[in-house]
């Protein structure tokens, strides 16, 4: 693989936050995919600067690896080797993607430059820890969250499973499409336009 396909992805800004911990050894297994529950605003650094600064303090504690606003920005919060505080008992078994944006807002409402940027450190992270660009699972297994099928998951999945109550990135996500921007980018280089 070459030196440009290996490389990171363009994080626009990357300020890391104190809300993050060691993984203790534990493998990656899957990307999980969030919403913010806030607000996209278009053509500024405000919504994902304020997203920022909450998982800067220590009562939010939650944090993402990265987050994308709706102009296809990223912000880089936590560092791939460590652990976001996003998603209960699988933080140190995931990577997070954090998309500005609601579980209940419209199909149309994501928007194709925040899927693309997202599928492109999807693309990244497969590559780079060996995960299949596919709809992932998680089961309940003694009463304990799995991932039963390595890939990408939602945070509705381990609420599915019977763990949290989070409902996001939402029904209306378009998962599928950001699946297909993934596996295009994983065959032909996450750093293609």
């Amino acid at each position: 693989m070459s030196e440009r396909q290996t490389a990171k992805p363009p994080t626009h800004a990357t300020r890391l936050v104190v809300n993050r911990s060691s993984r203790r050894g534990a493998p990656i297994q899957a990307i999980a995919v969030h919403s913010t529950e806030s607000s996209d605003i278009k053509a500024s650094w405000d919504d994902l600067k304020s997203v920022g600064n909450w998982f800067n303090t220590s009562a939010a504690q939650a944090s993402s690896h990265i987050g994308i606003d709706g102009d296809g920005h990223s912000s880089r919060w936590v560092p791939d080797d460590e652990k976001a505080w996003t998603i209960l008992q699988l933080n140190d078994r995931t990577l997070n993607i954090e998309f500005v944006g609601r579980a209940a807002q419209p199909r149309d409402d994501w928007e194709a430059a925040q899927i693309k940027t997202g599928a492109r450190w999807a693309a990244y992270w497969a590559i780079k820890f060996g995960l299949p660009i596919q709809l992932g699972a998680v089961k309940n297994i003694n009463g304990a969250p799995v991932i039963s099928r390595k890939g990408i998951i939602r945070h509705s999945d381990l609420t599915a499973a019977g763990f949290g109550s989070h409902t996001d990135p939402g029904p209306n996500f378009p998962m599928r499409e950001f699946l297909e921007n993934a596996q295009w980018y994983r065959r032909n280089g996450w750093y293609l336009n």
